[in-house]
């Protein structure tokens, strides 16, 4: 299964992910967390240390780009190599998770990420997974990944939003695209709700989604953000975790349906 997790910038893609991930990963499954964020904020969120994030490569370095996906006449090759990406680049975590870095912006104004966007597109679209192999990708904020079409070829799109104007226009914006894309299947997360009007603020203003749950706003993610320190080692009891791990549920038996025309429950609010 293959899941994009996509949304505003500071809605909290990275924190879902993270968690997203661990708690997939302790039901058994193998799960690829992608760092499709130059930042490259996701290691510290899954709980990987220094040490392990800098032993291997990041995957999309420049020579790599050019060796998979520069052709002779500087046009790029659409579908590069990918099946050795994991093995070569992979990072191990906790609870069965692998990261793999997408890249970073080594100094301004070098050049734009199109390769590594075409080598996303790849890997998400030609990656061959088992019954137990689950991928999540922590994509860069807001539009651009949608004009890249980055996310084409996955099972699932996630939209983390929040409960402000500005997050549900990008997030009306993202499902508009979504589907110019070819996404099949798309749904909202609320995040950092604080209360009943927040609960329906975001149920009506996206009305026509399918809705996963709301989480809450919860220090624990602060403080565990100033430390440094993923979530569920800061707190693994939280209120956060807590409802991702019913979100999880959610996901897992979408994974298990045996045809794209399940649709998620909405029932759990």
């Amino acid at each position: 299964m293959k899941i994009v997790v996509v949304g505003k910038g500071g809605v909290g893609k990275t924190t879902v992910v993270a968690c997203l991930a661990r708690l997939i990963g302790r039901d058994g499954y193998s799960v690829i967390a992608v760092d499709a964020d130059p930042s490259l904020n996701l290691a510290k969120a899954l709980g990987i240390d220094s040490n392990s994030v800098y032993s291997k490569p990041v995957l999309f370095d420049e020579e790599f780009i050019k060796e998979r996906t520069l052709l002779p006449d500087g046009a790029y090759r659409l579908n590069p190599r990918v099946e050795d990406v994991v093995e070569k680049y992979g990072i191990k975590g906790p609870d069965n998770v692998t990261l793999l870095k997408l890249g970073y912006v080594k100094r301004g104004g070098a050049r734009c990420l199109c390769p590594e966007y075409a080598f996303l597109r790849a890997l998400l679209s030609h990656l061959i997974l088992g019954r137990r192999d689950v991928v999540i990708v922590d994509m860069v904020a807001g539009l651009e990944p949608m004009s890249r079409g980055a996310a084409r070829g996955v099972d699932l799109m996630l939209c983390i939003t929040e409960p402000t104007a500005k997050s549900i226009d990008v997030t009306q914006e993202i499902f508009r695209l979504s589907k110019d894309i070819g996404v099949k299947n798309f749904a909202v997360i609320g995040n950092k709700v604080m209360s009943d009007e927040d609960r329906v603020f975001i149920e009506r203003s996206l009305s026509g989604m399918e809705i996963l749950g709301h989480l809450p706003y919860d220090e624990n993610v602060v403080k565990s953000d100033r430390l440094g320190i993923a979530v569920l080692d800061h707190n693994p009891n939280s209120p956060i975790v807590a409802e991702l791990n019913m979100i999880k549920k959610f996901i897992l038996n979408f994974k298990k349906a045996e045809d794209n025309t399940y649709k998620f429950s909405t029932s759990y609010k």
